[in-house]
């Protein structure tokens, strides 16, 4: 994104995608410059596939999601059907479901989950585009960089490569040699395993490296170009959103990666499990967090060195000058106004989100409960 503009044009920009009606964000209602606004257009129609597939989508981003889902679902459901397997078996007078027909709609669960999370994310830094384009050096050549889909210099074939080759392989261990799940005996059942297993390894390894590369040029923005201003602290909070985000999906797709294991209760090892997923969404969060802080307090350190040095040169001649007093009651006030600045670049409203967020891993025994609690009924029903 090469493009520069100047800083006293605020024409209104035509609609950039459903994000961006009449080329204002959400969050500041500013209008995004018209060059802008055209380059991230066309740099969304280039995205990632993952992306792709909502720019493209004429619905919103929680009813193509519900689509994915649907589309997984459905087509699990006819290769069941092909395969002639019961939905629900009977014995010693109660129903049981069977652990493939719940991985078949959990694997369809996650997709949906997986590609709406990021989706989400993206779309919630693009609303957050005037913010960064207020905090970094480069304006809103730095800011359109940010927010755009794709993160600068992603390489995705070497995740496409590995997602494969384990995907593959675990199908193949868990779907041809396995003598619990084999599926050998039902084709329709083996290819549609095999593909949604394979799907799903790859899009975690993409998740990954694209996780690793927007990381690694966040951190670097951060080091080059965001400007501490010690008077507007708060400008900064969009900072810490855009470092909620990750571990917002962190939390949610945790929470469906447990609804597979959680089977018999509250364990050691779910109660371990939880604990692991909750510290690495916080972990995250702070990990950008305190790279922003030490910015802060090096600035903090910086000026008020500075002040203490101007405080120390008039208080001999603030006895004797009236003119010295008065700057130096000045330069005291001002002292004190920039020590007292916040050091951690975020609100109250980041850290209750981040925090209230993190009760998404609670959902798998909700769901469990909830599964539990029909299939009972369902038994009652068949008896």
């Amino acid at each position: 994104m090469t493009a520069r503009i100047n800083r006293s044009v605020r024409k209104p920009a035509p609609a950039l995608d459903k994000y961006l009606a009449a080329g204002k964000t959400a969050a500041m209602h500013e209008p995004v410059p018209d060059e802008f606004a055209r380059a991230l257009a066309v740099s969304d129609r280039k995205a990632y596939f993952e992306q792709r597939i909502f720019v493209l989508s004429p619905f919103g981003t929680f009813a193509t999601a519900l689509i994915i889902f649907v589309l997984f679902a459905g087509t699990f459901l006819v290769a069941w059907v092909v395969c002639g397997r019961p939905f629900v078996s009977l014995a010693a007078g109660k129903l049981s479901i069977g652990i493939l027909f719940w991985l078949g709609l959990w694997f369809s669960l996650m997709m949906a989950t997986v590609l709406g999370m990021q989706r989400y994310a993206r779309l919630k830094d693009r609303e957050d585009i005037a913010q960064y384009a207020q905090v970094l050096r480069g304006g809103w050549e730095s800011a359109a960089r940010m927010t755009e889909l794709s993160p600068q210099g992603i390489r995705l074939a070497p995740a496409n490569i590995i997602g494969l080759a384990v995907g593959l392989a675990v199908s193949w261990f868990f779907y041809v040699t396995s003598a619990g799940q084999n599926l050998t005996a039902y084709p329709a059942m083996l290819v549609w395993m095999t593909t949604a297993t394979t799907l799903l390894l790859m899009s975690f390894m993409r998740g990954v490296a694209l996780t690793r590369s927007g990381g690694g040029g966040m951190r670097q923005t951060i080091d080059d170009e965001l400007v501490i201003d010690l008077l507007r602290i708060d400008r900064l909070a969009v900072v810490g959103r855009s470092a909620s985000r990750p571990s917002l999906i962190w939390f949610t797709i945790s929470a469906a990666i447990l609804l597979i294991f959680i089977g018999g209760g509250i364990t050691p090892f779910t109660v371990s499990l939880l604990v692991a997923c909750a510290a690495m969404g916080i972990w995250v969060f702070v990990a950008t967090m305190e790279q922003v802080h030490r910015k802060i307090r090096a600035a903090k350190a910086i000026e008020l060195e500075r002040l203490r040095r101007e405080i120390d040169a008039l208080r001999a001649r603030a006895a004797a000058e009236t003119d010295a007093s008065v700057r130096l009651q000045g330069l005291l006030a001002y002292e004190a106004r920039i020590a007292a600045a916040p050091e951690w670049p975020f609100d109250q409203t980041t850290a209750v989100r981040v925090g209230a967020s993190a009760l998404i891993l609670t959902v798998p025994w909700f769901g469990q409960a909830i599964a539990a609690y029909v299939v009972d009924h369902l038994s009652h029903i068949a008896g």
